[in-house]
């Protein structure tokens, strides 16, 4: 068998470059996943369940704001350093990265400054005083932060997959939780303490990404690009982005809306173990993109579609053990947290029945953004964003109210309710416009690909 699959890697160059581009980032995602489990972890023990809840909102602020902020430049620059570089064009590479972080800089500055005057509005409508402070010291992160994003992109756009790996969100937690515990060591459980060290461990990250860029961006002739051309490629992804974060966040945000901060908290943790099961999905779609961009580009249809059906298949087999061991063990990784953490129990298994549909789909929506269908992604994670915010806004509350069941629970089910519909629109797109269904199904199992 081992020689049968080396066989098949020596002769499939494609497939290779699929699974050890994969690989690199599956190892650098369970890393960072396992940051924010340790991260969670000392905020819960150190400050308690009601400060894990602040973190959870104000660290939603700011990864909307910072959407906002990039304009879709970061999933752009995939697509466009992808064809650029293939093409030898590394001078207009270069030169659309620099006129990308310029924008980004201005307009981050600009929605910093409008964050951190906004603190008391924003904590008088959750309801919580807490949250003023945390929102002025988070404030500071946004533009070193949103940079992280546009650097980590490029990077995977010039398929340095092991630098983009870097620069995840787990690095980022790790060096907080790093420098957490310093901080707890010298200066005590101050609340503020977990804000300060997510603005060190932003600004540390952003050195490190500018550092990288450095190293991997080697330019061999002068070229430029124009913002019309950026902008024309990166507004319906800013869209996308915007709308894919609104999918994955209003829950937080109408659960403090709602209920109270320790609510919040105990699914913030329920959501993480819930995302275990996509892993494999994350560092699938981190190679697969820009591959897909180039091989369309190229007009190489079979070479397309093979890789998409490579893709998953490597999210089935992946996601499928994950999810039955997640099953299992959902009680006792709650009970690690606390007591007061299992009752998210049946959050876990329902949002894990909604990440294992997400994995089965495979990069529905990376082929279509790839491949020139970027508005019509944009359409339906704009009707899915906004499904979302009507299931959370009626079923959270009705939930609660409900004898039996919390109000943690009416936001699982409106997150895996969306996470079906958009995956759904997806596998239905990819058949109309390309001819195959991109899911795992016994008519793909009977095809070589």
């Amino acid at each position: 068998m081992v020689e049968k699959l080396k066989s098949k890697l020596a002769n499939d160059l494609q497939l290779k470059e699929l699974l050890s581009g994969s690989a690199v980032v599956f190892i650098f995602r369970i890393l960072g996943l396992f940051s924010g489990y340790l991260l969670s972890y000392i905020i819960t023990h150190y400050f308690g369940e009601e400060v894990l809840g602040v973190y959870s909102l104000s660290f939603t602020i700011l990864s909307l704001v910072v959407v906002a902020s990039r304009l879709g430049l970061d999933e752009a620059l995939v697509k466009i350093l992808s064809d650029l570089i293939s093409k030898n064009k590394t001078g207009q590479a270069k030169d659309a990265y620099d006129k990308s972080v310029r924008l980004i800089f201005i307009v981050s500055i600009l929605l910093s400054i409008v964050v951190y005057q906004s603190a008391n509005y924003i904590a008088a409508w959750f309801g919580n005083e807490m949250l003023i402070g945390s929102i002025k010291i988070v404030a500071y992160a946004i533009t070193p932060y949103a940079l992280i994003k546009v650097n980590a992109d490029s990077l995977r756009g010039m398929k340095k997959m092991r630098a983009f790996s870097y620069l995840q969100v787990g690095s980022l937690l790790l060096f907080m939780s790093i420098f957490l515990l310093i901080g707890i060591f010298f200066f005590g459980s101050t609340n503020d303490l977990p804000f300060y060290a997510l603005l060190a461990a932003s600004l540390i990250m952003f050195f490190w990404s500018k550092s990288l860029i450095g190293k991997n961006f080697i330019v061999n002739e002068k070229g430029s690009d124009n913002y019309e051309r950026l902008m024309k490629i990166s507004l319906p992804m800013m869209l996308t982005s915007s709308m894919f974060l609104v999918l994955n966040w209003t829950d937080n945000l109408f659960l403090g809306r709602f209920l109270s901060e320790d609510q919040v908290g105990i699914y913030f943790i329920a959501f993480k173990f819930g995302l275990i099961i996509s892993l494999s999905l994350f560092a699938v779609n981190s190679i697969a993109a820009p591959k897909f961009s180039e091989l369309s580009s190229a007009i190489d249809t079979s070479k397309l579609r093979k890789l998409a059906m490579q893709s998953v298949k490597l999210n089935l087999w992946s996601a499928i053990p994950v999810f039955v061991l997640l099953i299992f063990s959902a009680e006792w990784l709650l009970s690690l947290y606390g007591s007061s953490f299992v009752v998210a129990k049946r959050c876990v298994y329902i949002l894990a029945f909604g990440q294992l549909y997400n994995a089965l789909s495979g990069s529905v929506l990376n082929f279509l953004n790839m491949t020139g269908h970027e508005k019509l992604v944009s359409k339906i994670i704009v009707s899915a964003a906004l499904l979302n915010v009507v299931l959370n806004y009626y079923l959270i509350p009705w939930f609660e109210s409900s004898e039996g069941w919390l109000g943690i629970e009416g936001a699982a089910i409106s997150s895996m309710m969306c996470l079906i519909y958009w995956n759904s629109l997806g596998i239905y797109f990819v058949y109309k416009y390309h001819g195959f269904i991109m899911f795992p199904t016994p008519f793909v199992f009977k095809r070589k690909v």
